[in-house]
């Protein structure tokens, strides 16, 4: 069977997300890099931008994710932070309690996250997610932000090019198409940065970390630590107890733990 992504299936199926600006492609560079365009052009709020395929998909620093045709689900979502709830620096969290709501609800797989942007089931990763602005250069104020959101659905092992099948695995749902999973996916999201609160987010967001009290490394400023995650505050920042007995707070990088961790 065919699973196609169908721009008219998904806007019907969901009356939450009928005012959405929503365009499928069967192709593109990046989901992300495309609504950066849009911005320029003074898109709208709540643009949502939906590939069969990246070419060039992206994940943080750069790193390739990739996106082969048929399998995955590539979406972005461009906001306007003076038009949601909740604050721009929880969106990254926001969209992976999104992500995890939506596994659960399709599937038998419990999903981890592995702050602050994978999200992973049985050790493997499934699902990546990027957020970018876009900045008045005149105010200096981010005037859009984008979530990009690339989760691997039907994608074999055997199909990840080099060492990427060792790590990547996909969410194999049983009667459950992409069209169904993308709604679900906007619901969520949506349900959550125009609704939720940033305590209960945050909570949440802690209840599906497989990092938390787990030993970690970490790189700043060219240097290794190595710690305890030992919680994640109200701004979804990670606090490390370092081994040297001082306490660190990551804004953002990217933390390693054993593969041993991401089960449950």
């Amino acid at each position: 069977m065919t699973d196609s992504i169908i721009k008219e299936e998904i806007i019907s199926s969901s009356n939450k997300i009928s005012s959405y600006n929503i365009i499928v492609l069967k192709t593109v560079n990046s989901t992300n890099s495309y609504s950066k365009e849009l911005a320029k052009n003074n898109a709208t709020h709540e643009t949502v931008v939906i590939a069969d395929k990246q070419t060039e998909g992206r994940g943080r620093l750069d790193r390739e994710f990739f996106s082969p045709e048929g399998t995955g689900i590539y979406i972005s979502i461009l906001l306007k932070p003076d038009k949601i709830s909740l604050s721009p620096s929880l969106l990254t969290v926001a969209a992976g309690v999104a992500v995890c709501r939506t596994i659960n609800s399709i599937s038998k797989n419990t999903p981890t996250i592995k702050w602050v942007n994978d999200i992973f089931i049985g050790g493997k990763k499934v699902c990546g997610i990027l957020a970018e602005s876009t900045t008045d250069t005149k105010s200096n104020t981010i005037n859009n932000i984008i979530v990009g959101i690339g989760l691997n659905v039907t994608t074999p092992s055997n199909v990840f090019p080099g060492k990427l099948g060792e790590i990547a695995g996909s969410l194999f749902p049983e009667n459950t198409t992409r069209n169904e999973i993308i709604v679900k996916i906007i619901e969520e999201f949506k349900n959550i940065y125009d609704f939720y609160d940033k305590e209960s987010l945050v909570e949440e967001y802690k209840s599906y970390s497989c990092v938390l009290d787990k030993k970690i490394s970490f790189t700043k400023c060219g240097e290794t630590f190595v710690g305890i995650a030992t919680d994640i505050n109200i701004e979804g920042n990670l606090i490390v107890e370092l081994d040297s007995g001082k306490t660190i707070t990551l804004k953002s990088g990217e933390v390693s733990l054993g593969s041993a961790n991401f089960a449950r």
